[in-house]
């Protein structure tokens, strides 16, 4: 592990707990949701595939989910059955009624890979405790989710689980104010930081948690409420989380000044990770077009669109396709994907009579 990767992983539990690191000392941490998989194609959801591909991909935090076997194993696992994001051995598809629950853990282990589009890619599921020591050892800031409806017995196993990988309140258990209130309620236990999500309960009951992270969703809120409700957080010392997967909530979140961002497939701020294959500066699309896409076909990289205009147009970033807003005067955007097995295509179409780009940055990293 780099010394400023340990660094940033010692660094981040005291910026969850509100120490007086600034936003511009740690800057802002994205959180690769389940892992680098790409929806279950690049890698398999929360498997070591996964987390060593976030590290390689410059993040610096990384979610799981935690489900349970029929012989009280946790494993890092998101849905209660198989169907998804699982196959048998030799790639066959899992019926929707297979639960993880079900299964003990050897049949999962044995029986079972997770979906990936390569069969080189499908491993073996994960147990929690080798989830966690995995991210540990890739100096990852880990967010742990238990889902809805978790039985008692889960939480004190695997709060033990994260103690013994982490250190106590090294690490997040997030994204259900069911096990929020579980954890701090009932066990009493205030020392672990937590994250809320808003739309799921009242900022006050949230907020009166203690040594949490405000999840402000930026697709559930219009864009007067989400601001609102980030300044508010802002305001009262929390630090805030949001997921984007497209422009449109990236460029909310880019407004907003938010702590962590959370992706399925954004990729995080470039810092240097990778090689850079291609980087323009000027204002000529048509070159820049043409230049990205004799890059050619990559297999695992990342592209960073900087982009300042004024009236509007239509943007091809990969294969995301994404209207700018229409302003008058200057604005500047920005929007950053994780590539696989893809051209990393730049395309500008539909302008209006007065779009015109005042600066263009584009940069192309294999991976």
């Amino acid at each position: 592990m780099s010394k400023r990767r340990l660094l940033g992983l010692l660094l981040l539990p005291c910026i969850a707990a509100g120490c007086t690191a600034t936003q511009g000392d740690a800057g802002r941490h994205f959180i690769a949701h389940r892992g680098v998989n790409m929806r279950c194609t690049l890698a398999g959801e929360n498997s070591r595939e996964a987390i060593r591909l976030a590290a390689r991909a410059g993040f610096d935090c990384i979610e799981t989910d935690v489900r349970w076997t029929s012989d009280s194993v946790l494993v890092a696992v998101h849905d209660a059955t198989l169907a998804r994001t699982f196959t048998y051995n030799d790639g066959r598809p899992v019926p929707e009624e297979i639960a993880v629950a079900d299964l003990t853990y050897a049949e999962l282990r044995d029986k079972f890979r997770m979906k990936a589009s390569r069969p080189e890619s499908r491993s073996r599921v994960l147990s929690l405790e080798e989830f966690c020591t995995e991210c540990r050892d890739c100096g990852l800031y880990t967010f742990i989710e238990p889902k809805a409806v978790t039985p008692e017995w889960v939480y004190p196993q695997l709060i033990a689980i994260a103690d013994r990988v982490f250190g106590r309140g090294n690490y997040v258990i997030t994204s259900n104010n069911e096990a929020n209130d579980h954890i701090r309620q009932e066990m009493g236990i205030q020392d672990i930081p937590l994250m809320g999500i808003l739309y799921q309960s009242t900022y006050g009951h949230i907020a009166s948690l203690g040594n949490i992270i405000m999840a402000i969703s930026a697709t559930r809120f219009g864009e007067e409420e989400y601001r609102a409700n980030v300044s508010r957080a802002k305001s009262d010392g929390f630090q805030t989380e949001s997921h984007a997967d497209e422009f449109k909530h990236f460029d909310r979140i880019n407004q907003a000044d938010i702590d962590y961002v959370s992706t399925d497939l954004l990729a995080p701020d470039y810092t240097g990770q990778g090689k850079t294959l291609y980087r323009s500066k000027g204002r000529n699309a048509a070159k820049s077009a043409a230049e990205s896409a004799a890059v050619g076909k990559m297999e695992f990289g990342a592209v960073y669109l900087d982009l300042e205009w004024s009236g509007s147009a239509t943007i091809t970033l990969v294969d995301q396709k994404f209207a700018l807003p229409a302003t008058a005067t200057p604005r500047r955007a920005r929007h950053q994907l994780l590539v696989f097995d893809n051209v990393p295509a730049f395309e500008v179409s539909s302008p209006s009579e007065d779009f015109r780009i005042k600066r263009i940055s584009l940069r192309i990293v294999q991976l």
